[in-house]
């Protein structure tokens, strides 16, 4: 962005619901929402604009209303930093410019890849009872991996066409072409493994929900879980199924929540989140619902966003409680608050 509009106010991330009761504002108080535009620089992500998709898939009228609010409040949009091999590094910039423009930009091109991020979210999905058809589902992450491999061939053979006698760019594409060729001859193997871990969600539901023997396995006790309370609210939790698992003696915490190999902080918020619902701390509910599933999915990379800013302003308690546990543990500074701090 132009850094000469950025006025160095602190950034406010808003989860759906502030979004929300900001829409009200706009014609029942607009005195607070000119203060509270006066107070912070609100920021937007990838994850809004998931969430303001499916507001107007009924009417579009929502979907418009939620961008036209962004607009007013001259909100600047929060993205990734890629390096040079189009790698996510760590860092995020924020950005001015049109949020209908940028939001169009969204639709047309970074949904087309919801055949690769869909397929994976349906392990998650699986846990929770809501998957009830296992061989469509290893069907549809076996042809996503195919589209993939489809995809980088198509990317490789328009590098190939651009006239380019740069010996790095050279390498580039015989470093990829070997890649590719890898991938194509492991897919046997892939679509095995594919098959095996799918199957094992089938016999890990076929009794009760995998999500609940998960929890009965390690001996979770959702009613002490979510009487704990801050400071070292993942380290109490952590003590306790220790307490009472003579298996997890020997393992670190970081292992238990699948962290250790996480380059950045925005990777670990998916994975302890993750762990937090499985574990039953204050759970999302109903998770069976495809709906009420894909929700839960955008809170936690709305938590991810917001943990480079300064405000993380939402008034859902679960998410509320949760952000505060993960920001506490990998010490992020982000402020976890509702928005009656700004009232």
């Amino acid at each position: 962005m132009d850094e000469k509009q950025y006025s160095g106010k602190p950034l406010a991330y808003l989860d759906q619901n502030i979004l929300d009761e900001f829409i009200d504002c706009l014609t029942n108080d607009v005195h607070f929402f000119n203060g509270f535009k006066d107070r912070v620089q609100v920021v937007y992500s990838d994850s809004t604009f998931q969430e303001i998709y499916r507001s107007g898939l009924s009417d579009r009228r929502y979907s418009d209303n939620f961008l036209k609010l962004l607009d007013y409040f001259n909100a600047f949009y929060l993205k990734p930093v890629l390096g040079e091999d189009f790698k996510f590094t760590g860092k995020m910039k924020i950005h001015s410019g049109s949020v209908i423009n940028y939001y169009n930009e969204y639709i047309s091109e970074s949904m087309k890849y919801d055949y690769i991020t869909q397929p994976l979210q349906r392990n998650i999905f699986a846990l929770y009872g809501g998957v009830k058809d296992y061989d469509e589902m290893a069907n549809e992450q076996i042809r996503a991996q195919y589209k993939i491999l489809d995809f980088l061939d198509e990317q490789i053979r328009i590098l190939k066409t651009e006239e380019n006698n740069n010996p790095a760019v050279e390498l580039f594409i015989l470093q990829k072409e070997d890649e590719l060729y890898s991938m194509k001859a492991q897919m046997p193997d892939f679509e095995a493994l594919v098959r095996s871990n799918v199957e094992n969600l089938r016999q890990a539901n076929s009794e009760t929900d995998a999500h609940l023997a998960y929890r009965n396995s390690l001996k979770i006790n959702i009613d002490q879980i979510n009487k704990i309370e801050y400071p070292n609210v993942l380290i109490k939790i952590w003590s306790m199924l220790k307490k009472d698992n003579d298996s997890l003696q020997k393992v670190e915490l970081d292992d238990f929540l699948q962290i250790r190999n996480c380059n950045f902080n925005f990777e670990k918020i998916h994975a302890i989140f993750t762990n937090l619902n499985l574990s039953g701390f204050r759970p999302e509910k109903k998770l069976k619902n495809e709906k009420k599933f894909v929700s839960a999915q955008t809170d936690i990379s709305h938590v991810a966003f917001a943990s480079y800013c300064d405000f993380f302003i939402t008034n859902d308690e679960r998410l509320f409680n949760k952000s505060k546990v993960i920001y506490e543990y990998l010490k992020i500074k982000t402020d976890v608050v509702d928005i009656t701090k700004f009232k």
